[in-house]
């Protein structure tokens, strides 16, 4: 299932396969939704980690991440650059800023600042997306379509990702536009709750996009950030996960995972769970 380093018992932790550099070779990339987790230290983090060095650590096993801090705070070029810098090799989604998602506030200058800072990425090859993750509340309505117009229109010089989590944008209306704009939708794992778009798989011609938030139920839409991601998928869950994959690696050029089930390491170990899979899965072999 997961591969445990040969130290002391203080000591021991994830190791990631390397089938998860190998599948990038396919235009396959693995990660996990953020990376710097202070209970991830032990299960995945050597102890002693401090958190300026733990994309270092990071970027030795996965090939791809998602930056979540960008949400929380308008990212810094400064602070772009160093990222880059400690890990020049990976690809990086990065998220919306929650005013451009949550508080819809079309503040320009806001969205100058965010677009600025993508540059750092974009210039050395390391933007794979911009996600804009919208909340369960934004339901689909001629006013809320207008609103993807304007950050289609203003991003439109990066690559686009919706996470539109209420199920109202789930018919082929959606589809076409997106289509129509180059924009992916992405693929969204989460507890099967009426009203949520769980278990829909959009495939995309350039990119496709898959978040794996675990199947958390009771926790959804009453936990935190901590709890309601708290979840291990079975391996029953993880076989379904990977042919919706290879079902996305058959019509997209390059295919982004990342698992969100963060506490306690949990997305680390299930994405070293679907690369071990997938690695070894004949359907792959034969694309």
């Amino acid at each position: 299932m997961y591969q445990e380093s040969l130290f002391t018992e203080k000591e021991t932790r994830l190791l990631p396969p390397r089938s998860l550099w190998k599948l990038r070779q396919k235009g396959v990339f693995l990660g996990t939704s953020g990376y710097s987790y202070e209970d991830w230290i032990g299960p995945f983090y050597p102890w002693g980690t401090k958190k300026p060095q733990m994309l270092e650590y990071y970027q030795h096993f996965f090939p791809a991440t998602e930056l979540n801090y960008t949400y929380y705070s308008m990212p810094r070029p400064s602070t772009l650059f160093q990222i880059r810098n400690k890990a020049p090799h990976m690809q990086f989604s990065v998220k919306a800023h929650q005013s451009m998602t949550h508080e819809r506030k079309t503040l320009r200058q806001n969205w100058q600042d965010f677009a600025d800072a993508m540059m750092v990425l974009a210039d050395a090859d390391q933007l794979g997306c911009l996600l804009f993750q919208f909340p369960y509340s934004f339901k689909c309505t001629s006013d809320n379509f207008d609103y993807l117009d304007e950050i289609a229109e203003y991003f439109h010089t990066f690559p686009i990702v919706l996470e539109l989590r209420h199920a109202s944008w789930h018919h082929d209306t959606t589809y076409e536009y997106t289509r129509k704009r180059g924009i992916t939708l992405c693929s969204v794992d989460a507890p099967r709750l009426p009203g949520l778009t769980s278990n829909v798989v959009y495939p995309g011609k350039d990119l496709a996009y898959y978040r794996l938030h675990g199947r958390n139920a009771p926790n959804w839409f009453d936990g935190d950030n901590t709890t309601r991601y708290d979840y291990r998928y079975s391996n029953e869950e993880i076989q379904e996960i990977v042919r919706n994959i290879i079902a996305l690696i058959e019509a997209s050029s390059n295919v982004f995972l990342f698992a969100n089930n963060h506490p306690r390491a949990q997305a680390v170990e299930t994405v070293c769970q679907i690369a071990q899979v997938l690695d070894a899965s004949p359907a792959l072999e034969a694309l």
